[in-house]
């Protein structure tokens, strides 16, 4: 479980990159500071997006199981007052 884990953070870290919004830096000297500034704030924007990504998922999935539990407690409350 842990190798699986693992594998799907540096997937999902190194896929943040490539999915970032980027804004145009092609016309910008490649060793100036506006240059790696502006990489940066790519770098920086994708990261937020994937987490932000990330974390409404994590709710999403601890609603459902939450739900997917108390329908059961139910289940079973409603089969001990039956007999």
């Amino acid at each position: 479980m842990k190798k699986i884990l693992i594998t799907l953070i540096v997937f999902i870290l190194s896929s943040s990159v490539s999915i970032a919004d980027e804004s145009d830096c092609t016309g910008i000297k490649k060793l100036s500071k506006e240059y790696l500034t502006c990489k940066a704030k790519n770098i920086k924007d994708g990261a937020n997006d994937m987490n932000n990504k990330i974390k409404e998922g994590s709710a999403n999935k601890t609603e459902q199981i939450k739900e997917g539990t108390k329908n059961i407690f139910k289940k079973i409350k409603n089969k001990i007052i039956k007999n």
